[in-house]
């Protein structure tokens, strides 16, 4: 018994002495170094995946048409002339601009100034009550207006890029033209309750027989309020510098009842509808109008007009430069405001299977003289000739035109290799070669070069035969 407990404390005393040594945990790799890991394999194989990805764009033949068009700038010259007022006067208006009126009748009337300060301040009263003025009287016209301003925008829109600045001032003029007739309209109507406000006091009825002049139509045509010096001019004066050196713009006046002074402009008239546009042109552009009538044309971007070939003649023959005059006879109160007019020409349509003209390449074939090719087993090809030993070997012509063939060398044929004509003892090498326009078309996975017949070529486009309809055809290719 005493051993057992002898036992118990030497083992108890080992135990106190030696203390026990906790067991070593394996270190684990943390799991963000894989997640990180498994990022950078990703975005390794995805760099990869992006450097040898095909990259070559198509275009698909379709059918489609080139026009043939040109663009210049032309000068508006119109039967016009500035009425001036011949006294000191009151002035009243009766029609708004663009108002296309008969013979004999009265535009405005000039009235004594006997109102002093009385018509200022029923002007000044009537403004404040403008927002109240019944439009109806002027109803159709401000729907009209209305409807020019929106057609004008959607012009604008349809045609915007963004070097197109021309239609951006045009619209501007379009605009600022549409507003000033809608102005105009505004002051007729106050010019309606001015008199009214003057009536009502007994002003103007006493007034009515102190007119000093009536101002009528000496001839029938269209009036407007707005000039830029120009008027009165013909086409003889319009020299080629006119676009160069003309630095006006057109001027918009007001129809209120106000004071003017003898001299002062009253009004624009535009006594015909006949109206002119004079165009200097070279030699290859004057060749466009050559034997021609009538041509219709794309004016200031948003407008399509027809007219008439008024003489085309040789300005300057040392330079090249020829004078055309188109003669147009309608629609003239619709580009009252236009001295200077942007013009596109359109002659002739090409229409076929259209590419991008980035498409063609210009490729070195091979040519044989037709009589050396043969056929073997439904394939075409050549007999190629190594001492004895002839063989035929396929070839894939591209073209047989003028008793010549036109093929790429095949894998198993070099440039001077011999060949012989069928049936014949005749040889000669392989080597002659010809530059021709042609495409890489892929269908199904498969390239292949085809050479085209340029038809017509122009703004990037080209139509072309030699191709399939619905071909891709490889864009930017450089061989």
């Amino acid at each position: 018994m005493s051993q057992y407990r002898n036992q118990r404390t030497r083992s108890r005393r080992r135990n106190q002495a030696s203390p026990v040594k906790p067991k070593r945990q394996k270190k684990r790799l943390p799991y963000t170094y894989l997640l990180i890991g498994f990022i950078l394999i990703y975005i390794v194989a995805q760099f990869v995946i992006f450097m040898n990805r095909d990259t070559t764009n198509y275009v698909v033949a379709k059918q489609g048409d080139i026009v043939e068009t040109f663009s210049t700038q032309g000068v508006v010259i119109r039967s016009e002339q500035l009425v001036t007022a011949h006294e000191d006067g009151i002035v009243q208006y009766y029609y708004p601009g663009g108002k296309e009126l008969m013979k004999n009748t009265l535009v405005c009337t000039l009235l004594d100034d006997y109102y002093g300060s009385i018509l200022d301040e029923k002007i000044d009263e009537l403004y404040e009550q403008i927002q109240d003025v019944d439009t109806g009287e002027y109803e159709d016209a401000f729907d009209s207006l209305d409807e020019d301003i929106a057609a004008s925008i959607s012009s604008f829109l349809r045609s915007r890029s963004s070097n197109n600045y021309d239609a951006l001032y045009n619209l501007q003029g379009d605009l600022q033209s549409a507003v000033s007739k809608r102005k105009d309209m505004y002051s007729l109507m106050s010019n309606t309750k001015v008199t009214a406000l003057l009536q009502q006091q007994g002003i103007y009825t006493q007034e009515q027989n102190k007119v000093i002049s009536n101002m009528y139509l000496q001839e029938g045509g269209v009036i407007d309020y707005s000039y830029d010096k120009y008027e009165g001019w013909n086409v003889d004066q319009v020299g080629p510098d006119f676009i160069q050196n003309y630095d006006s713009h057109y001027n918009y006046f007001e129809i209120n009842m106000q004071k003017v002074t003898a001299g002062t402009t009253l009004y624009r008239l535009v006594s015909s509808q006949v109206w002119y546009i004079v165009i200097y042109l070279d030699s290859t552009q004057a060749e466009y109008f050559s034997g021609e009538s009538s041509i219709s044309f794309i004016y200031n971007s948003s407008q399509k007009l027809t007219g008439y070939v008024d003489t085309l003649e040789v300005y300057d023959e040392d330079s090249g430069t020829y004078k055309l005059v188109i003669k147009l006879t309608t629609r003239v109160q619709d580009f009252m405001n236009d001295r200077i007019a942007d013009l596109v020409f359109t002659k002739n349509s090409h229409s076929g299977l259209k590419i991008s003209e980035s498409c063609l390449v210009e490729q070195d074939c091979y040519v044989l003289p037709q009589e050396y090719i043969g056929e073997s087993n439904d394939l075409t090809g050549v007999l190629t000739v190594t001492g004895d030993d002839i063989k035929f070997v396929v070839l894939d012509i591209l073209l047989t035109d003028r008793g010549l063939c036109y093929f790429l060398l095949p894998e198993n044929l070099s440039p001077g290799t011999m060949i012989q004509k069928p049936n014949s003892s005749d040889r000669m090498s392989i080597g002659q070669t010809s530059s021709v326009s042609g495409v890489y078309v892929v269908n199904g996975g498969y390239e292949e070069f085809k050479i085209v017949s340029i038809v017509y070529r122009s703004q990037g486009y080209a139509i072309v035969e030699g191709i399939q309809m619905y071909d891709r055809v490889k864009v930017g290719v450089s061989k």
